[in-house]
């Protein structure tokens, strides 16, 4: 039997969905109006033309504006040529998405609009209902915001629509992720960024490596790692300030292994050279993989302080110490551990409370990691006595292996990802598309 977990049209979990919300919003300001002043014709010139349609150079610097506000974006990469066009590029690719949704006659409801909107005022941190206040209030155009979530969300419409046959998720598919995900329980994993310089027809591996040499001495400085790799980065992985994300460290290429073991977390490597030309990989962090955070487990603690009684002797305390764990030997629940407080004189049972792991400081999280539920640790010298440590209880987070169904749509989701992208291409390739920058 496989595994048909259905897609809706508007799906939170679906990663490619939340993608090109987040493109349409935090990086767009629409298209070429209908209609405006006749005094702003002389401002506005053709950037680019898709088919019938005009983008104006308005719609271009309306985009490159709203970059501009919202993003981190290095203020030389945005106000580049190189970038412009890039801009335009995706600016292009939205008008045939949009093209193709009026020709099918895809339809988006005002409610999925509005789940829309809830997503980006979470991810942009405004208050529920005031994404339009928030467009207003920065001069940025909510018509146009508006118009390009109703265009990603028909855009995957679309793509369902024509694919729908070749998103199904077979049970040998998820078998394969869970097993993966257990597999990698127990391993080291490195989270990387990258720069890559490219050997090409117009930079010779001379200068390829001239110049990865150049970046790699301007991150030693002080320069900003994720800038550099935006503006010369010839990977894919540009788009995202160089982040490769967490890859295995026995699953890394032989000449990346010893490069990367010389260094420690946030530095850079010396170029590599490699097939395609020379990288630079910073080595963001190191983890090991566990089934789930032990940070993440929670206790609850019950403690017992016995004080230090005045003008005993070495051979007392060591007496009274022993005879303290010897009490407490057969204490194997808190109950007990509770009634065990009548035994000592001057006794205080105090109610720690709850927390992580993550939140106790380092001594006492080792002295709580290796305890049972119920029994109770050796006494611990405090600076006025002895400490006794009790876990009432233990509640471990979720563990990363997801459910089948968690699977089933994250397939679903990259699977629909590659259809756009291929299906974006075979419009590009039939469409009429005319650059003017």
């Amino acid at each position: 039997m496989s595994v048909t977990t259905k897609i809706s049209t508007f799906t939170k979990a679906t990663k490619f969905l939340i993608f090109f919300i987040f493109v349409a919003i935090v990086s767009n300001t629409g298209f070429a109006k209908n209609a405006f002043k006749q005094s702003d014709v002389s401002k506005i010139r053709i950037a680019a033309v898709v088919n019938s349609k005009i983008i104006s150079t308005r719609d271009l610097n309306d985009r490159i504006k709203l970059l501009r506000f919202i993003s981190k974006v290095d203020a030389k990469i945005i106000n580049s040529v190189d970038f412009r066009k890039r801009v335009l590029e995706q600016l292009v690719d939205e008008e045939l998405e949009n093209q193709e949704i009026k020709r099918l006659g895809i339809k988006v409801t005002s409610e999925e609009i509005n789940s829309a909107k809830n997503i980006m005022e979470k991810r942009l941190r405004i208050p529920k209902g005031q994404l339009l206040n928030f467009l207003s209030a920065n001069s940025l155009s909510k018509v146009d915001a508006i118009r390009q979530i109703k265009t990603s969300l028909g855009w995957t419409r679309v793509v369902q629509l024509r694919h729908k046959n070749q998103l199904k998720i077979s049970d040998d598919e998820v078998n394969e992720i869970i097993d993966k995900i257990k597999g990698d329980i127990g391993t080291t994993q490195l989270l990387l960024s990258e720069i890559l310089i490219k050997a090409t027809d117009l930079r010779t591996e001379k200068d390829a490596k001239r110049l990865a040499s150049k970046l790699y001495n301007e991150i030693r400085n002080g320069s900003d790692f994720s800038v550099l790799a935006q503006r010369f980065s010839d990977s894919g992985s540009s788009a995202s300030n160089g982040r490769m994300g967490w890859i295995a460290a026995d699953q890394l290429e032989p000449i990346f292994k010893i490069p990367l073991k010389s260094i420690k977390t946030g530095e850079v490597t010396k170029p590599i050279k490699t097939n395609y030309g020379y990288r630079l990989i910073r080595l963001e962090a190191r983890k090991k993989v566990t089934e789930f955070d032990p940070l993440k487990i929670r206790v609850r603690l019950l403690q017992i302080f016995l004080p230090f009684q005045p003008n005993k002797t070495a051979t007392q305390v060591k007496a009274h110490l022993s005879w303290v764990k010897n009490t407490l030997r057969n204490v194997n629940t808190c109950s007990k551990f509770r009634e065990s407080t009548e035994k000592f004189s001057n006794a205080e049972l105090q109610e720690l409370g709850e927390f992580f792991m993550g939140e106790l400081s380092v001594n006492l999280r080792k002295v709580v990691n290796n305890l049972k539920v119920g029994i109770p640790s050796k006494p611990l010298k405090t600076e006025n006595g002895l400490s006794i440590i009790n876990v009432c209880h233990r509640a471990f987070p979720r563990s990363i292996v997801p459910s089948r169904e968690a699977v089933g749509r994250k397939l679903q989701g990259d699977k629909l990802e590659t259809l756009a992208k291929k299906y974006l291409y075979d419009l590009r390739q039939a469409a009429f598309i005319e650059s003017r920058i």
